[in-house]
């Protein structure tokens, strides 16, 4: 279950990548947070604070702004070429105003314990070195009536992408991980093409 290494050493800080992974994933990114924010609906969630653990260029969040205009939204990640995308299409779908968007790494936030009553996190499993160290983060700061939401690629989908960052884990993988985190008891469950953990929900 060792992870690839990353194949592009300035994934972080390099404009020309970051806007070749808006173009390629934007659609399909923003899909997930249409759907987080359906399957957040339906829990009965209406406001509150939202945390996205690695925003990238905030596709997520901004969904979640759309549906939840009472909601306060923050996302974090390293890459602040994307960070700035984010930024930009927040003021183009008009919910600038309620999604911060902050530099900063998933595995050691400065944000407080049981600060959130929502943590989303989508993509990042595979991507993250010590995806552990990322999930109990998320515990950390997640409230104890809180919901968590994880998605991420299935190992099956990974040839249509070329040269993936890192080769995605199975779900038996990706449920290992988090069975070895201080990650709430949730439950998981697979579409065409990903798998999500839900917890709270």
């Amino acid at each position: 279950m060792k992870q690839a290494e990353l194949f592009h050493p300035r994934v972080f800080n390099d404009e020309k990548w970051a806007e070749g992974y808006y173009n390629r994933n934007a659609g399909n990114i923003r899909k997930t947070g249409a759907r987080f924010a359906s399957l957040l609906q339906n829990s009965g969630f209406k406001s509150g604070k939202i945390l996205d653990v690695g925003c990238g260029f905030g596709a997520v969040a901004i969904e979640l702004a759309k549906t939840f205009p009472d909601a306060e939204i923050t996302g974090i990640d390293l890459g602040e070429p994307l960070l700035r995308l984010g930024e930009s299409e927040a003021r183009k779908a008009g919910v600038a105003d309620r999604i911060h968007l902050l530099k900063g790494d998933v595995r050691k936030t400065e944000f407080p314990t049981d600060a959130y009553d929502v943590v989303t996190n989508t993509f990042m499993l595979h991507i993250v070195e010590n995806p552990i160290a990322m999930l109990n983060e998320i515990e950390r700061v997640t409230k104890p009536e809180g919901k968590i939401m994880i998605t991420d690629l299935r190992r099956i989908w990974m040839g249509i992408f070329a040269k993936k960052l890192r080769t995605a884990f199975t779900l038996d993988e990706a449920m290992a991980v988090i069975r070895k985190s201080a990650l709430r008891p949730g439950h998981e469950s697979t579409g065409p093409f990903w798998w999500d953990y839900m917890a709270g929900m």
